[in-house]
C-alpha cells in the first residue's frame, strides 16, 4: 500500500459493524411491519443505498471479525476503487483493507445475477493489489463455492457473504477464493 494511500486511512475514523448492525436490526424489524413500499423496506431506493452499502460492509466485517477471533471496524466512504475501509490490528500493527463491494441482487431485480457473472467481471481490476472484493448473494439459493471458477485475478482477496438463514439470523462467510477458500458461519448480532 503506497504511503498516501495509507495517511488518508489513518486519518478515518472507524466504527464497530457489530453496534451499528444491532442498532439496525431493531429498525429492520420495525419497518417490516409498516406500510413501506417494497423498495424502501429493502433499501432499494437511491436515497437509501448509502444505508444498504453500509449494512454490507458491516455484515462483512462482522462475519470477518468473526472468522478471525478479532475485532475488524469499518469506515464508509468511496473511493474510485473500492465503497469503504476495513481495519484490525496484529501484534500492535495496524492493518487496512480497502474493499470493493458487489452485489447479486434479488431475483425480482434481476433474475439472471450470479456470482460467476460479477467473478468474471473482475478481470477489469488491474491495477489494485491491495483490494478485497466482497460479494453480497443477496437470495436464497444453494452456493456450491466448490463450483466457482475463479480466472486469474489482479486484486488481494475476493470473498462471497449471503444470508443462510430465511430470517437473515445467520450468514456464511466463503473464500479466500484467490488462496484456499473455506466457508464459515456467523450469526447477526442481536
Amino acid at each position: 500500500m503506497n504511503r498516501s494511500r495509507l495517511r488518508e486511512f489513518q486519518r478515518r475514523e472507524f466504527r464497530d459493524p457489530a453496534q451499528f448492525l444491532s442498532g439496525l436490526r431493531a429498525v429492520e424489524l420495525e419497518i417490516s411491519e409498516s406500510p413501506l413500499s417494497p423498495h424502501a423496506k429493502h433499501l432499494r431506493t437511491n436515497g437509501l443505498k448509502e444505508w444498504r452499502e453500509a449494512r454490507e460492509a458491516a455484515l462483512f466485517c462482522h462475519g470477518m471479525a468473526q472468522r478471525i477471533g478479532q475485532p475488524i471496524h469499518t469506515s464508509r466512504g468511496e473511493s474510485q476503487d473500492y465503497d469503504f475501509v476495513a481495519t484490525w490490528a496484529v501484534d500492535g500493527t495496524q492493518h487496512f483493507a480497502p474493499v470493493q463491494l458487489k452485489e447479486v441482487v434479488p431475483e425480482s431485480l434481476n433474475l439472471n445475477a450470479s456470482v460467476e457473472q460479477i467473478v468474471q467481471s473482475l478481470t477489469q481490476y488491474v491495477d489494485s493489489e491491495d483490494l478485497t472484493v466482497a460479494i453480497h448473494l443477496n437470495r436464497q439459493v444453494h452456493f456450491d463455492p466448490k463450483a466457482l471458477s475463479v480466472p486469474p485475478l489482479r486484486f488481494a482477496a475476493l470473498w462471497v457473504f449471503a444470508s443462510i438463514s430465511p430470517d437473515q439470523s445467520e450468514w456464511g462467510l466463503w473464500g479466500n477464493f484467490l488462496e484456499q477458500p473455506e466457508g464459515s458461519r456467523f450469526a447477526y448480532p442481536a
